[in-house]
């Protein structure tokens, strides 16, 4: 099942500024307490926190093909066991930081070229082993969800004289995996797209009215922060 929402990119830079993280920091804190707000909703929120897959471009600027793409990916702790929004934040953000600067350490080809770990052919028969198998079910997974935030035009776009209003993107589920959260900004907005599973998360539309309350409640804590000291 899919679902879309939008919310202001102004908003989320109230936040950024107010606690001093990046912008990607925001959207994940964004995300978790979404996720923590939907579990909460249907009484099986875990004890532990939930992991996010995060893909990230390794593109060096060094590639023949200007177009080509170039992804690996993170995995970063969502602090969805933490109940306050700020400190939920603040752990986001630590998570994401050093996963960061674990990433930067390792070349960007090691990081892309899979083809040094495992040949194309035995990898790709590995891969349908695990579908077959439905070995996802009977393991745990290293993360619990993609989260996935990709910068989009900052200016209008327009085809045949028609003005662009969203930009909503279509992500896709990997095996064994239950729900993907996609952001693309767009000219003055992020705009999420959910794809679930439907028997996993038949209520995904639920899930954008809670994105905004999650998104409400940073600002206001932001907008706390932000507010002169009085003496």
């Amino acid at each position: 099942r899919f679902a879309y929402t939008t919310v202001s990119l102004e908003d989320a830079k109230t936040v950024r500024r107010a606690f001093g993280c990046t912008f990607n920091d925001v959207v994940m804190a964004v995300c978790s307490g979404t996720l923590r707000r939907y579990l909460e909703l249907h009484d099986c929120l875990p004890d532990e926190s939930l992991i996010a897959m995060v893909p990230v471009s390794v593109r060096s600027g060094s590639e023949d093909d200007v177009y080509q793409n170039r992804v690996s990916a993170l995995l970063a702790d969502l602090a969805t066991n933490e109940a306050d929004p700020v400190a939920r934040l603040r752990r986001v953000q630590q998570s994401m930081t050093a996963a960061k600067e674990s990433f930067a350490a390792i070349p960007a080809e090691a990081l892309q070229d899979f083809t040094q770990f495992a040949p194309p052919a035995v990898a790709a028969r590995a891969m349908r082993m695990y579908s077959r198998l439905r070995i996802a079910d009977r393991m745990n997974p290293p993360f619990n969800l993609i989260i996935s935030n990709v910068p989009g035009p900052s200016a209008p776009l327009y085809m045949a004289g028609a003005k662009l209003l969203h930009f909503y993107p279509v992500s896709a589920l990997a095996d064994g995996q239950g729900l993907n959260m996609t952001v693309q900004s767009y000219n003055g907005n992020l705009d999420f797209g959910f794809i679930a599973d439907r028997e996993l998360v038949p209520d995904v539309w639920r899930m954008t009215e809670l994105l905004h309350e999650s998104m409400d409640e940073l600002l206001a804590a932001a907008h706390t922060a932000l507010q002169p000291a009085t003496t």
